[in-house]
């Protein structure tokens, strides 16, 4: 069966990882559940002028040092090995391309393919080389997808691409599909209630 994972916060631990350099970097101290809001400017308490310059710093500074998310590479490399295909979906931009796949690499996940959506309508050219249109996703066969983004859920619930899981954090425990739209076969919690769907 091939999977479609996101990375940020399904695989890694990303939004740990932003606050941590929003405080050392940028002096800010997100407050007790801001973390509520997946958009970065409510959560961490960034300004439009301050935002770009952030995501433009964390992404070539910071990526590598995102710890994974218990479980997560175990359950790959053990999908792999009884002939699963993980694919990850990113919104990130495409030059986190190098250090996505060394941060794969490094958990034993080398040639693992990941794919780079415009999920959120923010890459500045969504035709751009390396950037891979959400439609063509269609043409790729998956069985499953995992996703943690509530604006990501929502294409998913409606397209209908293929059964999915929520993996649960606090910007989507109150998510639900759009009216009319297909529900998620899962919300997991931990990787382990992953393990078991794919079993």
């Amino acid at each position: 069966m091939k999977v479609y994972l996101d990375f940020d916060d399904v695989l890694c631990e990303t939004f740990a990882e932003l606050e941590r350099f929003a405080r050392a970097e940028f002096g800010k101290d997100p407050e007790p559940g801001r973390s509520v809001h997946f958009d970065l400017h409510e959560s961490l308490g960034l300004s439009d002028a301050e935002y770009r310059l952030f995501m433009d710093r964390f992404h070539a500074e910071r990526l590598l040092a995102i710890p994974e998310i218990p479980g997560a590479c175990a359950a790959l490399r053990a999908w792999i090995a009884a002939g699963h295909e993980p694919v990850v979906v990113t919104g990130r931009p495409v030059s986190a391309a190098a250090d996505s796949a060394r941060w794969l690499a490094e958990r034993g996940l080398a040639g693992v393919p990941v794919l780079h959506v415009d999920k959120y309508a923010r890459f500045p050219d969504p035709a751009a080389p390396g950037v891979v249109p959400f439609p063509a996703l269609a043409e790729m066969g998956f069985g499953l997808a995992v996703e943690d983004a509530p604006a990501a859920l929502d294409v998913l619930a409606r397209s209908r691409l293929c059964p999915y899981a929520v993996f649960e954090r606090p910007w989507n425990r109150a998510w639900a599909p759009p009216p009319g739209a297909a529900a998620p076969v899962l919300r997991a919690r931990a990787w382990s209630d992953l393990a078991a769907l794919v079993r």
